[in-house]
């Protein structure tokens, strides 16, 4: 199953590279302080929600929720990566063309005194925005697919209604201590956590809408008629939606050629496709008459006697001709 948008799973894979990638370095370094632990520590609960993630089963049902739910937790990489900005000026030696090897080395020799104490606490309120905001995600997502299971519907909610109470709580808790640091982190935090839930609702609306889009429905090809007149008259099956929207166009087409609109009021006219000659039945299934593309031809059906079929002659280019059983 493929997805219409710019995203990747290799996206959601370096991020997950990338944290370890930082917490490995920040060990090597030797740094003890109390506020260098925490940081590891968030970076360890940030490192474990998107393996939570990696690890989460996608079944059919919940597809678009998970893709969109990977997208979200992908967004943590670009945090990362201004700190990561950061740090670099300090150490001239990592380079971007080296190996992967190479860079952790260079990593361990980045002295934890170069980061600036407010760059610190920033980096650090930014992980707790996106921890808590895939954990909160991720325990949506989770319950979605818990409610596709009936037989355990019950339990699994309560026990998933749990966790998120306990996350949300947790997550509380986290932001308070962000709230002595100031007002600005606060809202620092908050934004990351909407934005996140705003990214994670928009990927799940536009799955649903590419889902629901009518197999008849292609934009790019009108279905090509040729009238009773043999004028073309093509029409968009995204404008005509219905067999009474179709009869309403053709009674204004031809409302100026004698009783031809009256004929059409009555159905009194025939619609084939080209190719195959069948006669289109109007009154199925819409979404089975037409498909984009599709050439069909139009008729009047007029009933005649036998004796003046040879000679009948009207303005009509083409007629579909019955026979009078009066006669």
């Amino acid at each position: 199953m493929s997805i219409g948008l710019s995203f990747s799973s290799s996206d959601f894979l370096a991020a997950i590279e990338l944290v370890g990638t930082v917490v490995d370095a920040l060990r090597s370094s030797g740094h003890a302080s109390t506020e260098y632990r925490e940081l590891i520590c968030q970076l360890l609960s940030l490192e474990s929600a998107l393996i939570q993630v990696k690890r989460l089963e996608v079944d059919d049902g919940i597809y678009a929720e998970v893709i969109a739910l990977r997208q979200a937790a992908a967004q943590c990489q670009r945090t990362i990566d201004a700190f990561w900005g950061k740090v670099t000026k300090y150490q001239p030696a990592i380079g971007g063309t080296r190996s992967n090897s190479q860079v952790k080395v260079s990593w361990m020799k980045i002295k934890w005194a170069l980061c600036k104490k407010e760059d610190v606490t920033k980096f650090k309120a930014d992980l707790v925005g996106h921890t808590e905001s895939i954990q909160l995600l991720l325990a949506t997502v989770q319950m979605s697919k818990t409610n596709m299971n009936e037989k355990k519907q019950d339990e699994r909610q309560k026990s998933l209604a749990g966790r998120v109470q306990e996350g949300y709580f947790n997550c509380m808790q986290r932001l308070m201590v962000v709230v002595r640091q100031g007002q600005e982190l606060l809202n620092m935090t908050s934004s990351i956590l909407s934005t996140n839930v705003k990214n994670f609702q928009a990927v799940l609306q536009i799955q649903q809408i590419i889902v629901n889009i009518p197999t008849q429905v292609d934009r790019q090809q009108p279905v090509y008629m040729i009238d009773a007149f043999g004028r073309y008259s093509p029409f968009h099956l995204e404008f005509v939606r219905s067999a009474e929207a179709l009869v309403a166009v053709l009674k204004v087409n031809f409302k100026h050629h004698g009783n031809s609109a009256e004929k059409i009021e009555k159905g009194e006219f025939a619609i084939e496709d080209a190719a195959t000659t069948r006669v289109i039945d109007l009154n199925t299934n819409w979404e089975l008459c037409f498909s984009p593309g599709q050439r069909v031809e139009m008729s009047i059906v007029v009933t005649v006697s036998p004796a003046y079929r040879d000679s009948f002659d009207l303005e009509h280019r083409r007629l579909r001709l019955i026979p009078d059983p009066d006669s």
